[in-house]
C-alpha cells in the first residue's frame, strides 16, 4: 500500500513538472501574505486618510491608492494555497470561495472608482457618501473573509 502511494505520487510530480505547473513554495506563499498585507495595510491608512479629509483632492489622492490596491489585490498571484494563516487575518473561506473573494475585490474596485469620480466633482459631502458605499463593500468583505484580530 505504502509503495503504491510513493509511486503515484512520484508520477504526479513528475508530471506535474513536465506540464509546467509550478506548485507554490512555502516562500511563495509567505510572500503573498506578506504583499497582501501590505496592501490591506495600505488601504486602512488612506481610509483614514479620506475620513479626516475636508477637502476632495485628499479623497480623490487616497481613493486613486485604494483602487490601484484593489487591481493588485485581485490577481490571484497573491492568494496561493497555503498562504492563510500566520500574520494574516485571511479566512480559509477565500480559498474555498476564491470566485466570490475576488467578486468582492472587483466592486472595491468599482467603488474607489466611483469615489474617484465624485470626489473630482469638488463636492465634500457627495464625496463622503460615495465614500461610506465604499466602506460598506469593504466591511461587507472583512465579516466574511477576515478573522477578527487577536486580542
Amino acid at each position: 500500500m505504502n509503495r503504491t502511494l510513493i509511486i503515484l505520487s512520484a508520477i504526479t510530480a513528475v508530471g506535474l513538472f513536465f506540464s509546467g505547473i509550478a506548485l507554490p513554495t512555502t516562500a511563495d506563499a509567505q510572500t503573498a501574505a506578506k504583499d497582501r498585507l501590505a496592501l490591506m495595510k495600505s488601504n486602512g491608512k488612506n481610509f483614514v486618510q479620506i475620513k479626516k479629509a475636508t477637502d476632495t483632492q485628499t479623497i480623490t489622492a487616497a481613493a486613486k491608492a485604494i483602487n490601484a490596491n484593489a487591481k493588485k489585490l485581485a490577481s490571484a498571484d497573491l492568494w496561493p494555497k497555503g498562504s492563510h494563516g500566520g500574520d494574516t487575518r485571511a479566512k480559509v473561506e477565500i480559498w474555498q470561495n476564491m470566485g466570490k473573494f475576488i467578486a468582492n475585490l472587483k466592486s472595491l474596485e468599482n467603488a474607489s472608482d466611483n469615489l474617484i469620480k465624485v470626489s473630482l466633482g469638488g463636492d465634500l459631502g457627495n464625496s463622503k457618501k460615495a465614500f461610506g458605499a465604499m466602506a460598506r463593500v469593504c466591511g461587507g468583505c472583512h465579516k466574511e473573509f477576515q478573522a477578527p484580530k487577536n486580542k
